[in-house]
């Protein structure tokens, strides 16, 4: 059992001293925009808006989080929003098996508290420049809905 907080800007840091390695919290075809925007509502339920949130779609967002177990041990988690949507990111070169089954663990209980949030209210705007797209995000009082416009290029300054 873990318990999560947004990382210091220390903690923070440590995600760049080691090889970290991104896994999709949703199945290729299982979850789409609105999934997406509500899985940023209930980040944002759990730790915050922070300084991270970006109009790049596949960069929109990164919250380190610091999981920490009952014996006191530290896992840094990052959640984030990447070229295939909401994501988690964890090392990938482990000192031992135990270590790389408790961040895999700290990983599962961090979405799952994170899923079981009830989501705040927002609105952002992000651009997907592969599409390219703007994607317009909205929650409010737990409606979700998504605003998308196909765009040209030329428009994006491409």
């Amino acid at each position: 059992m873990f318990t999560f907080r947004n990382a210091t800007k220390e903690e923070a840091e440590e995600i760049f001293k080691l090889s970290y390695g991104g896994n999709w919290i949703y199945d290729t075809g299982t979850a789409g925009e609105k999934e997406y925007a509500l899985f940023l509502g209930k980040v944002m339920a759990r730790f915050g808006k922070n300084g991270s949130l970006s109009t790049d779609w596949e960069c929109m967002y990164s919250y380190p989080i610091a999981a920490e177990d009952e014996n006191g041990n530290k896992y840094i988690v990052e959640i984030y929003h990447g070229s295939g949507g909401p994501s988690y990111s964890i090392p990938t070169d482990f000192e031992n098996d135990d270590i790389k089954s408790k961040y895999e663990q700290a990983a599962k209980e961090l979405v799952e508290y994170i899923e079981s949030a009830e989501p705040v209210d927002y609105e952002w705007e992000s651009i997907y420049a592969d599409i390219p797209a703007r994607i317009k995000y909205i929650i409010k009082d737990g409606k979700v809905t998504v605003e998308d416009e196909i765009m040209d290029f030329e428009e994006l300054g491409l």
